[in-house]
């Protein structure tokens, strides 16, 4: 195991696209088509953000889908000027720069916001990202004051202007029921605002919620799904991973779509813990054994002394102002693997996750 130092906080831009350099080989094109990897960088190296991301690839055959997720309040803020002349852009920008300034109340709600590009041979090379939201410390400083008026002020404050259209009465309706009806332990971790769509839609991720809790739940507010299925395979994902975080995204009605990210608190490189899993996985064609392969393949570390890839400039000059006392390492690491249910089908992604960090047993 590696020993991890408290995180210098004096990293430059434009480092992104360079960590992509760094663990790109590890990414087998089982999981990302060599083009979408190029787009990925494309987008760092565009919006310059300045540490780790997230790469959400399915693990069915098909990898010409990934969706790719960027810190966005040290990037957008700074847009390329041919992006800045476009409303939606300057929407998002506008959205980044409130959540930045520390007396908003957006600043006092969310910590953070994070881009995530859908990405298929499809769509444009940089498409519009949709919004994730993440909540101060996991929970909303509504739930102790008033559901309705958090509601109101995101609807009108935050998804309408940067839709730059009217919300329907009824998303609003569905985000108090929706809040309204948590378990008391249950956190909110992040709102996502899904776009481009027409659909008026938010996502909820819900942490704390017990297995027998989310059929409940879900019941509360008006999912219409197969509860009895459901059950059954929330109750044993429950005995075979470490946490479950529940998915569900609101529109005119609850969407029959759900969706549970299913944490391992292991390296996957080193762990029989994921083994049930994938066995599960693999066992329901949900994932293919060359994926699997390729996801052993990507856990692990890079090694600044040890890289054939050229080294990050900003982890290099850390590593020098740290001298003998730690040298950067670039992290990769499979953070929780999506499991989707729709009325008695399922489908499966791998969320990877990179970013740099420290090793303090420097020879």
């Amino acid at each position: 195991m590696y020993n991890i130092i408290e995180k210098n906080n004096i990293f430059i831009n434009n480092c992104l696209v360079d960590y992509l350099s760094v663990i790109t080989p590890y990414i087998s094109s089982e999981l990302v088509s060599p083009s979408l990897i190029s787009r990925m960088k494309t987008i760092a190296g565009t919006l310059k953000p300045t540490w780790g991301g997230f790469v959400e690839c399915p693990l069915s055959e098909d990898n010409n889908t990934v969706h790719f997720s960027i810190h966005g309040l040290d990037n957008a803020i700074n847009l390329p000027l041919k992006m800045r002349s476009e409303s939606v852009w300057q929407r998002i920008q506008k959205l980044c720069m409130d959540c930045n300034y520390s007396k908003s109340r957006l600043s006092k709600e969310f910590s953070s916001i994070f881009l995530d590009f859908k990405l298929s041979p499809e769509n444009a090379e940089i498409p519009i990202p949709s919004i994730f939201l993440s909540l101060q410390e996991g929970d909303l400083q509504c739930l102790n004051g008033d559901i309705k008026n958090f509601c109101a002020w995101l609807i009108k404050k935050v998804i309408e202007p940067l839709n730059n259209r009217t919300i329907c009465d009824y998303l609003q309706r569905n985000l108090e029921i929706s809040l309204t009806a948590l378990p008391i332990e249950a956190q909110v971790l992040e709102l996502g605002i899904m776009q481009p769509s027409p659909l008026d839609s938010i996502k909820l991720s819900i942490s704390g919620i017990s297995p027998l809790e989310i059929c409940e739940y879900l019941t509360r507010i008006g999912w219409m799904g197969s509860f009895l299925e459901l059950e059954k395979l929330v109750l044993f994902f429950n005995e075979i991973v470490d946490a479950i975080v529940l998915n569900v995204e609101l529109g005119v009605t609850v969407a029959p779509k759900v969706s549970f990210n299913c944490f391992i608190y292991q390296n996957l490189y080193q762990d029989y813990c994921w083994q049930p899993l994938f066995d599960f996985l693999i066992e329901n064609k949900l994932c293919t054994p060359k994926k699997y392969a390729a996801l052993l393949n990507w856990s692990g570390l890079s090694h600044e002394q040890y890289s054939p890839i050229p080294w990050p400039d900003n982890l290099k000059m850390i590593s020098d102002f740290l001298g003998n006392r730690a040298s950067s390492i670039l992290v990769r690491e499979v953070n929780h693997i999506e499991i989707t249910y729709t009325e008695y089908e399922l489908d499966a992604k791998a969320h990877l996750w990179f970013s740099p960090d420290w090793d303090s047993n420097r020879q």
